[in-house]
């Protein structure tokens, strides 16, 4: 048993090694060639659905091209009798340019700047390998940091607009009245009393058809929804890809910030009384759950994909290493690390035995001898499926 468990690791070992070896010899042309052809073709699709998106966005909110349900009203209706002057920034209210501004500013400016920022500085100080991609285009070499730019910002602004779009058409099928209602369409007061205090657009005196749509258009708050969104973004960004140790309080307070510039855009739009405080909720419900989605499913954390090349490096380091410490565990009795400041300890390894006793050797060592079963099945999985890649009669 002992002599097949050697041969065992020997003949894993030797594997990981060729495979490695055959990776370094790179990729041939025309299977590079049809992989860029891809990337490219991949590329503009994804840029023609962004464009896409922006369009849909310019006639949803900025035009009447697009149907709006107009419920009827009663004229004396506390929801919807607020003044703006009770809010204390009446000049704020639909033509007020600093809130909309501000938003707009902070929400598609800062993110993209903090992105900028953040991938020169990975790539001016990290230590990592900067992987380029090579297009087929007269053999043009895309930087890795270019590349990522590129994709963060691109999955950026297209989530951004996504959660316009959701709320605007969201706004357009429940039509809810502002609480400022009355005052923006300027009702009729004297036409309301005639008709027993009900009725619709007839009664507004107000004759801009923008000013009309935008009064009845508080569900949910789409300002609220777009800063939410801009926060968790950033501050997925923040955790995910600036990942140095040496940084332990600037990332929390800029996501901090971020989040709790959100939170006061919502409560601006409260308090300005152009929405209710459930849209506001719903804005920001929103907005988070796109940025989770985006940040979390999409861009995976903006970690980037770990080629096969660095896997099996690590899978020949790490049974090399297996080999040392199960050295030690037989001469010594109790696991005891190297002096080694190279060596490589698996995480999952760590989480598996970090909770035992130091004087328990056996059950440490069981727990090992698992975990190293584990890893051997995970390497007889790989060969077959990459066996399975190269055999030219698996093709389709």
């Amino acid at each position: 048993m002992a002599v097949d468990e050697t041969n065992r690791k020997d003949g894993i070992e030797t594997f990981i090694v060729n495979q490695t070896r055959e990776d370094d010899g790179g990729e041939d042309t025309e299977k590079k060639a049809r992989k860029n052809s891809l990337v490219l073709a991949t590329f503009l699709l994804e840029l023609i659905i962004l464009v896409f998106m922006v369009v849909l966005e310019y006639f949803l909110r900025w035009t009447t091209l697009f149907p709006i349900v107009r419920l009827s009203f009663s004229c004396n209706d506390p929801l919807i009798s607020v003044r703006s002057a009770e809010s204390g920034f009446s000049t704020f209210i639909y033509e007020g340019s600093v809130p909309h501004a501000t938003i707009y500013a902070l929400s598609f400016c800062v993110p993209p700047f903090v992105v900028l920022v953040g991938e020169i500085g990975v790539w001016a100080f990290t230590d990592e390998r900067q992987k380029p991609i090579w297009l087929s285009c007269n053999g043009m070499k895309v930087p890795q940091v270019v590349r990522r730019l590129i994709r963060f910002t691109g999955v950026f602004v297209f989530g951004a607009f996504t959660v316009m779009v959701f709320a605007d058409v969201t706004k357009l099928l429940t039509g809810r009245l502002r609480p400022v209602f009355l005052e923006l369409c300027r009702v009729n007061h004297t036409l309301c009393d005639a008709q027993g205090g009900q009725g619709s657009d007839e009664l507004c005196t107000e004759t801009d058809e923008m000013m009309l749509r935008y009064a009845r258009t508080s569900f949910p708050s789409m300002y609220s929804a777009l800063s939410a969104y801009s926060a968790v973004f950033l501050a997925i960004y923040l955790h995910g890809a600036l990942r140095t140790r040496s940084v332990r309080i600037i990332r929390p307070f800029l996501s901090l910030a971020f989040v709790m510039l959100a939170l006061l855009c919502g409560l601006l739009e409260y308090g300005l009384r152009v929405c209710h405080w459930d849209d506001v909720v719903v804005g920001l419900a929103m907005g988070v759950a796109v940025g989770v989605y985006f940040g979390s499913a999409i861009l995976h954390n903006f970690r980037e994909h770990v080629p096969e090349k660095i896997v099996l490096s690590l899978l020949h380091r790490f049974l090399l290493d297996n080999q040392i410490l199960e050295a030690l565990i037989k001469e010594s009795g109790q696991l005891k690390l190297p002096e080694n400041k190279d060596l490589y300890i698996p995480r999952a390894h760590m989480r598996r035995t970090s909770g035992l006793e130091d004087d328990d050797t056996k059950q440490r060592a069981r727990m090992y001898d698992h975990f190293q079963r584990d890893l051997s099945t995970t390497v007889d999985h790989f060969r077959e499926r990459r066996n399975s890649q190269m055999d030219p009669t698996t093709q389709l």
